[in-house]
């Protein structure tokens, strides 16, 4: 009777078990390394704008002009105009919490003899009786930092134009519901250090800057993935060599 011998596969050498991995593995990595550097790029960035800003900011206040041509060079800059109060098309926008009290923005346009009417951000108001605030008449000064229009977000609600109800500050949206014919593409956030609503605000608002623990994320997972890497194919090798 003639014996039946089964043939075992030779194991495949390292090399060839790595091949692929380490193809994959190099476009992870240099995709984590142009994330990583981007976002140093964009720390970059942004620090140059928080500068920008901050010196803006600290400039002294300058009479609002009839008419400004680029107000995004000019946001946080503060200015002082004059006018009279249409409290009467007064809005809500946003929702705040403050001192654990929920609340809104009180934005009322101000009327000016020259030039179109602009929206103030007259301050922060009770979510409860968001009205029920002084209304100055007659002729006031107003001193704040520019603001530009907001964006509509992902998970913005939708807003209540018939009660005057906000998410965002958009000018456009806030004439039409109001019937203003039109205003400024931006807002004078006021300023100023008065307790009682509508409470103004003492200073702009920072943006963030999360760019650097963005690109330590990301180079540290490029670094994780060289180690596993790396470990992982050093043992193939010494089992490959332990065979031989």
């Amino acid at each position: 009777m003639e014996e039946v011998t089964t043939a075992t596969a030779a194991p495949r050498p390292a090399w060839r078990v790595l091949f692929w991995p380490t193809v994959a593995s190099a476009a992870i990595l240099a995709v984590l390394v142009a994330l990583g550097t981007w976002q140093v790029q964009r720390l970059a960035w942004k620090n140059a704008w928080i500068a920008e800003l901050r010196a803006a900011e600290a400039a002294p206040p300058e009479p609002l002009p009839p008419r400004l041509e680029d107000p995004a060079s000019a946001v946080f800059r503060r200015f002082t105009v004059t006018g009279r109060f249409r409290h009467d098309l007064s809005v809500l926008v946003g929702v705040h919490e403050r001192g654990r009290q929920l609340g809104v923005y009180l934005f009322t346009p101000l009327e000016r003899d020259e030039g179109a009417p602009v929206w103030i951000v007259r301050g922060w108001v009770p979510y409860e009786a968001p009205r029920a605030v002084p209304n100055p008449e007659g002729e006031v000064s107003v001193m704040g930092f520019l603001m530009l229009p907001e964006r509509r977000g992902w998970f913005t609600p939708e807003d209540k134009p018939a009660e005057r109800r906000f998410w965002v500050f958009q000018p456009e949206a806030m004439n039409a519901a109001v019937g203003l014919p039109a205003s400024t593409p931006f807002a004078l956030a006021a300023i100023g250090p008065d307790r009682d609503p509508p409470i103004p605000q003492r200073r702009p608002a920072q943006p963030r800057n999360d760019h650097l623990g963005y690109a330590l994320t990301w180079y540290g997972l490029a670094v994780a993935l060289v180690a596993f890497w790396a470990a992982w194919a050093r043992k193939l090798l010494r089992e490959d060599r332990s065979k031989a």
